[in-house]
């Protein structure tokens, strides 16, 4: 991020100086007439142009041989640390298609296999999703908040499937893939819509919470992420839920966040203000083990 910030700003500060190059030579042409003050003025931002180029050029290629370097280390780091282990991507709200083909790439670095990518409509349809109720479940029908008490059932059964995800399905999802049965680890992202108000933004809400609370149970290993681009960001909720998260899965160190939370470190790790650092304890042992 420190080099791509100081590339940006120099970038910026080249347009705005070739700009004023413009404007000078465009008056001088149209005066005829350029003052000694003036050719000196003009030498000296073209001499500043030429060394913040250079300087752009320069955190250009440091840039590039910092992400080269990150991504062949990456495989390096994470080898081995998800062998065997299948994982659920579960979207809220909507799909991202550059967070998704990140949270791929960070599990099959780590040799895990993403097994599910399940997009959760949001807010969802209640009136379906009651009728849909399969008679085993029928008593959600009763829950002061049927709504929430469905996000609750749908949350515990995410990690591995279940006769309720099955029969829910077709009103749940608006996308689904692979099999949860077998899964092990959840990533949760959110794209949640920006147009909903009143009872809408309730129900999606409360479904949301309802469910991102039971996930963060005892049955997965579940953590969250989004892309250092998004703004604002959305973690918020799953934060609140208790879940660890990265900010910056775009990242080589947000991908090894990422694993090693799919292994049990808790934390929120990344560059945003939610963050409480970039890169989790290499030293400390995943939770559970001595």
């Amino acid at each position: 991020m420190g080099y791509s910030g100081r590339y940006h700003a120099a970038s910026l500060a080249a347009v705005f100086i070739a700009l004023a190059v413009g404007i000078l030579i465009g008056i001088g042409l149209a005066d005829d007439v350029v003052s000694s003050a003036s050719e000196e003025l003009e030498a000296s931002l073209r001499s500043d142009l030429k060394a913040a180029q250079g300087e752009a050029e320069e955190l250009r290629g440091a840039l590039e041989r910092s992400d080269k370097f990150g991504q062949q280390i990456l495989a390096e780091v994470l080898a081995g640390r998800l062998v065997g282990r299948r994982v659920a991507l579960v979207e809220l709200g909507g799909a991202d298609a550059e967070l998704t083909t990140a949270a791929r790439d960070a599990v099959e670095a780590a040799d895990g296999r993403l097994a599910a990518v399940a997009e959760v409509a949001l807010p969802p349809d209640e009136e379906a999703l009651l009728d849909d109720l399969p008679g085993r479940y029928a008593r959600l029908r009763l829950d002061g908040d049927p709504l929430a008490a469905i996000g609750r059932a749908v949350g515990r059964q995410l990690s591995g499937g279940g006769p309720l995800i099955d029969a829910l399905a077709p009103d749940l999802f608006t996308r689904f893939s692979g099999n949860l049965r077998g899964v092990d680890a959840i990533v949760i992202t959110r794209s949640p819509p920006e147009d909903l108000a009143g009872a809408e933004r309730d129900a999606a809400d409360g479904f949301e919470n309802a469910l991102l609370g039971s996930v963060a149970g005892p049955s997965a290993d579940v953590a969250g992420a989004e892309l250092t681009t998004t703004d604002p960001s959305t973690l918020g909720p799953i934060i609140e839920a208790g879940i660890p998260t990265v900010d910056h899965l775009d990242l080589p160190a947000g991908k090894v966040g990422l694993v090693y939370e799919l292994t049990g470190v808790d934390g929120n790790f990344g560059v945003k203000e939610e963050a409480r650092g970039y890169l989790p304890d290499f030293g400390r042992p995943p939770a559970g083990q001595p």
